[in-house]
């Protein structure tokens, strides 16, 4: 099915012209699978213990990332946000220590750095407690929910993006079926543009022209013009696949797709949603981050035992990670020396070597370890 120059738009407001600008126990892994289902509160796992840590090489030197993100200190800072147990742990990522573990009393769930979300001030994100959708400032250095934008519909959601001028966002409202535009400075829902059934996601191009979003519960994906929210096109995936999440290239041409229940990787031309590859991945694909050189992609598989490693340009797999039960979200340290992994189902961070794509530990986490960003 192709659908093409239809522009649905609710609660009419005056957007900008701007452009805008990612098998364990069933107890263990609830809070993955509802990733695209109704809240539901997962039941918890018990800990393992965490390896000694390693010592990693001297601190790269700082670089801006894809979540908008540009450091005055070399020294980075990995953030976990703990979803059962609602706080955060925060480790070195140099020296690959956990330094400690401090209370949030929200659970932030898919962030990761393929997003934007940084104003130069707070981390912008989401949680939807009795499944309300709401968007949430974080100030990172006190690790605390600073502001709180309520009422943006039934969730679950999935991704919150900062517009390029850092003043508005975008956040998908999948228990509503909508994209939900909000001024996150003056808190208002500027509108709501209409989408397919259940939107599982969403990401934008580098240059914030173009949105999509994976409808799971019509197994379609679509595109939108962000200057005016128009839709461009939707087309259809195999039914019953449920595309569960996807994520934009860095250099903007593709956007892969992860069909939880196909178990695949699907690769689409950006431009037109072409199918360029379709690639095997572990149970239950998730979501996926590339290495800041954007020469290979990590797919996490939430109910199997490994991440599957890609050539994003061959499309060839290279590698499994053996990160445990439950893969989540992974980010890079700028060098892209190495990754940090949240395993839901492990309560732990695997520590991956990308030059060997080896897990050299695990360091102990919260209870539910999901979102993660370096900082």
């Amino acid at each position: 099915m192709v659908v093409g120059n239809g522009r649905w738009v609710l609660d009419g407001g005056g957007l900008s012209r701007r452009t805008l600008l990612r098998g364990a126990s069933a107890s263990a892994l609830t809070i993955l699978a509802a990733a695209c289902a109704p809240t539901a509160t997962p039941s918890p796992t018990t800990p393992p213990s965490a390896p000694p840590p390693t010592t990693a090489a001297a601190p790269p030197k700082p670089a801006a990332s894809p979540s908008g993100v540009t450091t005055g200190s070399s020294a980075e800072t990995v953030y976990v946000f703990n979803v059962g147990s609602k706080d955060v742990t925060l480790i070195d990522a140099a020296l690959r220590q956990t330094r400690e573990t401090r209370p949030l009393g929200s659970a932030v769930r898919w962030l990761s750095n393929e997003q934007t979300y940084f104003d130069g001030q707070l981390i912008w994100t989401y949680d939807f407690p009795d499944n309300k959708l709401q968007a949430i400032g974080i100030d990172p250095k006190n690790v605390a929910v600073t502001k709180t934008i309520p009422d943006l519909g039934t969730g679950p959601g999935h991704s919150l993006m900062l517009m390029p001028d850092k003043k508005t966002a975008a956040i998908n409202v999948a228990g509503d079926n909508v994209i939900a535009v909000v001024d996150v400075a003056s808190g208002q829902i500027m509108r709501k543009v209409p989408t397919g059934k259940f939107p599982c996601d969403l990401h934008f191009t580098p240059d914030g022209r173009f949105a999509f979003t994976p409808e799971r519960d019509q197994d379609t994906v679509s595109m939108y013009d962000t200057r005016d929210w128009e839709l461009i096109k939707t087309v259809s995936f195999p039914s019953g696949s449920q595309p569960y999440m996807l994520r934009v290239s860095h250099d903007g041409k593709e956007v892969w797709v992860q069909t939880g229940k196909a178990d695949t990787n699907v690769v689409l031309n950006a431009a037109d949603l072409a199918t360029l590859a379709t690639l095997p991945t572990g149970k239950g694909p998730v979501t996926n981050s590339w290495t800041p050189d954007g020469k290979l992609s990590v797919v996490s598989n939430s109910t199997d035992t490994f991440a599957s490693v890609f050539d994003a340009l061959s499309y060839k797999e290279v590698a499994r990670l053996m990160v445990g039960q439950g893969a989540s979200n992974i980010g890079f340290t700028r060098d892209g020396s190495t990754g940090f992994m949240s395993v839901t189902g492990a309560n732990s961070v695997a520590v991956i070597d990308m030059g060997k794509l080896t897990v050299v530990t695990q360091l102990r986490a919260g209870n539910q370890p999901q979102g993660l960003i370096l900082l």
